[in-house]
């Protein structure tokens, strides 16, 4: 699936510069195609994805810093990679779309009766169920602090001997790095059916030692004393079984848009060297990027502004720019520029978050700030989450506005 879109690449007129819909949306399949895996660490996925981010620097003609293109780095993943079970009373359940384990989930098979529990079960600690017997807890309506710490403190007795089975109104997955000994696993509500009599399972877990890489480029700038840093996590789930991630809200779109960056200055010489850093492990907590700040190819302190992109695929209802209120100054300069242009109907300034990759840099005093859109997506972490949800709407507008705001730094 790469080299259709290498071929496309080099017919593109290259003469005017600016943002390209038709080349973003191109990458944005690229990227959630199924030929890399969700992206994550099953079949390779991530380091494939980090392939076709070469491929596309070199096209570019990006600079490389002294040892490549790659920042390879290991960590550790809960992966499974094998097919999952889960049927009640004989039915199967679709992985993904009925129920989906916790990252943190371990091995379990067997077929299990069960008992159901709800709120008014956690106002104190339950009772623990004898023989093979596991509990079957209804989310809605635990929520205040008591009951969420007597479910945590109970699975955790649970979850040494035998599964715990959560009934939730939405599936939503993430990347786990530590195992339980037991599974957990969520259903969604509507395929649970009360007067059932076994729930049957098969689970199997595989912690891997995974390398992969930050994807690391520059383009030369008239200056050399400071330097803009344009940043996205291009990592994703990967494969839960046969379900499929594919990642592209969050965040093949936020690495499509730094793609169109770099062919926007690759086509104009910016005035501040410019640099361009997709990071692996990002839903893994925020791995890429700590590795990068601890170990940096370029002088952080000469960073003028980084600017990282996630969730980059509708901004109908504006932009959201995290840790905007600790560099009020330069937020106005992007208010002041919007308000011109009439460009997004709204730039919600907020805190600082440990929510993306800006987070480490931030900390390390790097001006750092993290931009996502505001709109009608509502696909996250899920098997929902295809490019066809994502609408662009208003992306030529985001665009001139982060390129102009770039320019007035």
């Amino acid at each position: 699936m790469i080299r259709p879109l290498i071929i496309f690449l080099l017919v593109l007129p290259f003469g005017a510069a600016g943002q390209d819909l038709d080349l973003v949306s191109r990458h944005l399949k690229e990227l959630t195609d199924s030929s890399l895996f969700g992206r994550g660490y099953v079949n390779n996925g991530s380091n494939l994805a980090a392939d076709y981010l070469i491929e596309q620097y070199e096209l570019l003609s990006l600079r490389m810093p002294e040892k490549g293109f790659q920042q390879k780095f290991s960590m550790e993943v809960n992966t499974y990679p094998h097919d999952l079970h889960v049927s009640l009373d004989g039915r199967a359940l679709k992985p993904g779309y009925d129920f989906i384990v916790n990252p943190r989930t371990g091995s379990s098979a067997g077929s299990y009766p069960f008992a159901v529990l709800d709120s008014t079960n956690f106002q104190e600690m339950p009772a623990l169920f004898d023989g093979d017997t596991i509990p079957v807890v209804n989310m809605q309506g635990i929520d205040s602090p008591n009951e969420a710490s007597n479910l945590f403190e109970y699975k955790k007795i649970i979850l040494a001997s035998k599964p715990v089975v959560l009934l939730e109104d939405k599936l939503t997955w993430s990347v786990g790095n530590q195992v339980f000994d037991q599974a957990e696993i969520s259903l969604l509500s509507e395929s649970f059916e009360y007067e059932m009599d076994s729930i049957s399972l098969s689970i199997h877990n595989e912690m891997r030692l995974v390398e992969v890489a930050n994807v690391v480029g520059y383009i030369p700038g008239r200056r050399s004393d400071s330097t803009i840093v344009f940043t996205a996590h291009y990592d994703h789930l990967g494969m839960m079984g046969s379900a499929l991630f594919p990642g592209a809200s969050d965040n093949a779109s936020g690495t499509s848009m730094l793609l169109d960056l770099a062919h926007h200055y690759s086509q104009q010489t910016p005035e501040f060297t410019t640099w361009f850093i997709c990071f692996a492990g990002e839903e893994a907590g925020l791995a890429g990027s700590r590795y990068f700040v601890e170990n940096p190819l370029l002088d952080l302190k000469g960073v003028k502004l980084l600017i990282n992109l996630d969730l980059m695929g509708s901004a109908s209802k504006g932009i959201a720019v995290v840790n905007g209120k600790k560099y009020l100054q330069i937020i106005d300069k992007l208010s002041e520029i919007n308000t011109e242009k009439n460009l997004v109907e709204r730039i919600k300034i907020r805190g600082q978050a440990a929510n993306s990759d800006h987070y480490w840099f931030a900390e390390k005093g790097v001006p750092a700030i993290f931009i996502y859109t505001m709109g009608s997506i509502t696909a996250y972490h899920d098997v929902y989450d295809t490019h066809e949800v994502v609408d662009w709407e208003r992306y030529p507008e985001v665009f001139k506005l982060i390129t102009e705001f770039v320019s007035a730094l």
